[in-house]
């Protein structure tokens, strides 16, 4: 037993003797070419991680870090500096981190993207020109993109990453289920492609007072070999990410505000019980959280509570940010050739723009090719006498009242039913592959039967106050007979 001991040891020593390192250092790009020059200096403090691991650059700004296989080293980019190239490359041992000196600010905006789901040509258009296009009217910090950039297309990226690269600031990437290789063996090569193209498929940053979060939270079991097609996939992290998150939560201090941005929502019908257990295990003793998802086509806009699994005091919101693909890119066509593509919950395709303030924060929801106070649908079922609406961004404690013209104030209920608009239109609901998808129940819809209005065009304005005292007012004429 003692020569067996003596020989495990041995071969443990040999192998981290040879364990194959990453190495560089961290530096301040004053001249911002990013490259090391002379009188340029190191920068300390600074954590490097392979994604298991973390270290911290010394007095000079170097760091040494094992090298990780199916995994990348990245800088947790400080919020005093920012970074134009924050991982190392697959295929490279030395990296060093040009970090570019900039103060802090107090005060910043993101935008924030779900699923542009690109797999041809025409799909690739319609997200430049829809999306793309659009985002360049704002000046964000960055954007966040919450994962399926690509449709099971991964030759997408090449392209995909052209048009994203327009954007005149950062973007940063998360992987999605349609972004895994469904070739890989298991959920530990399944990002492979991914990381060739845009980097980790997790990863931290900090922005302001904010400390950002990228989690992979597709388990994928892997290609079926039996059947020869793609294996299944359910919402966790794997162990490795676990540990590596419980690491990274413990460097920031609970009053920081936490943004977890995943792709697939933290809710049982989508994530395993145990998977959001441990998160939320992990998160209990910060005191500002904010969590953002994608994955299903549709804005839902809920806190975690004890209704839904969060067994701590303080609830922290989530909101699935709908998709800029909408439906699949599925929808009649406008007079720019492209899909008026709502989504399946009835609201706009369109992305969330995020301000924050210290460790508090707003939002606001920005339909594609509408007016940025385009906040709600308003529908009447003449047959039914009942009115409809639709607040996309809205909790569901939002009080949505409805003002007569005799100044009557009238409240519309909640209801989980499925919006009466996209009902109406599904049949030119076709996209570019004559594919319809499910129209969803939504939470962020009112009703109300109307009184007798007597006959005539009556106006009716409908004021909505979500829970956070945000308003928005939307207008719907009628005629009775």
């Amino acid at each position: 037993m003692k020569l067996i001991s003596i020989i495990i040891t041995l071969l443990w020593i040999t192998t981290a003797v040879h364990a194959e390192k990453i190495e560089g250092y961290v530096f301040a790009d004053t001249n911002n070419n990013g490259k090391l020059d002379n009188g340029e200096v190191g920068i300390s403090g600074v954590w490097i991680s392979n994604q298991r691991d973390f270290v911290q650059s010394d007095k000079n700004g170097f760091y040494e870090i094992e090298k990780l296989e199916n995994r990348l080293v990245y800088v947790v980019k400080p919020a005093t500096y920012s970074v134009k190239n924050y991982y190392c490359p697959i295929d490279e041992t030395v990296k060093n981190f040009a970090l570019i000196p900039k103060q802090k600010k107090d005060t910043f905006e993101i935008l924030v993207v779900g699923d542009p789901q690109m797999r041809i040509e025409k799909t690739l258009h319609a997200f430049q020109e829809d999306i793309v296009t659009e985002m360049l009217n704002y000046n964000p910090e960055f954007s966040i993109i919450l994962g399926d950039i690509a449709d099971n297309d991964l030759t997408m990226y090449s392209a995909a990453k052209d048009i994203v690269n327009t954007l005149p600031y950062p973007v940063f990437p998360v992987l999605g289920n349609h972004d895994v290789n469904y070739k890989a063996a298991s959920a530990d090569q399944e990002a492979d492609v991914f990381q060739q193209w845009w980097g980790p498929d997790y990863y931290t940053f900090n922005e302001g007072d904010v400390h950002f979060v990228v989690l992979n939270n597709i388990l994928y079991k892997g290609w079926d070999v039996n059947n020869n097609k793609q294996g299944d996939y359910f919402g966790g992290i794997s162990e490795i990410q676990y540990e590596w998150l419980k690491k990274d939560l413990s460097l920031i201090p609970k009053e920081q505000l936490v943004v977890l941005c995943m792709h697939i929502p933290l809710l049982e019908r989508y994530t395993y019980p145990k998977e959001i257990q441990r998160i939320f295990s992990l998160l209990e003793k910060h005191n500002h959280i904010l969590a953002l998802s994608g994955h299903l086509h549709t804005i839902e806009n809920y806190f975690f509570d004890t209704k839904t699994g969060w067994k701590y005091p303080q609830p922290f919101q989530n909101i699935t940010v709908g998709a800029a693909c909408g439906g699949w890119w599925c929808g009649p066509m406008d007079e720019r050739s492209l899909p008026v593509s709502t989504c399946t919950d009835g609201s706009p395709n369109g992305y969330f723009k995020f301000s924050f303030i210290g460790n508090k924060y707003s939002y606001d929801f920005i339909p594609a090719n509408h007016r940025t106070d385009f906040q709600m649908k308003i529908v009447y079922d003449e047959n039914k006498e009942l009115l409809y609406t639709n607040v996309f961004s809205a909790t569901v404690n939002a009080v949505v009242k409805v003002i007569l013209e005799d100044g009557r104030e009238l409240v519309m209920e909640n209801v989980k039913e499925r919006d009466p608009f996209i009902l109406s239109t599904y049949k030119q609901r076709y996209n570019y592959d004559n594919w319809q998808p499910k129209v969803e129940e939504t939470q962020h819809l009112w009703k109300l039967p109307l009184p007798d209005l007597g006959k005539g065009v009556h106006r009716l304005t409908i004021v909505v106050t979500d829970s956070d005292s945000k308003q928005y007012v939307g207008y719907k004429l009628i005629k009775t007979e």
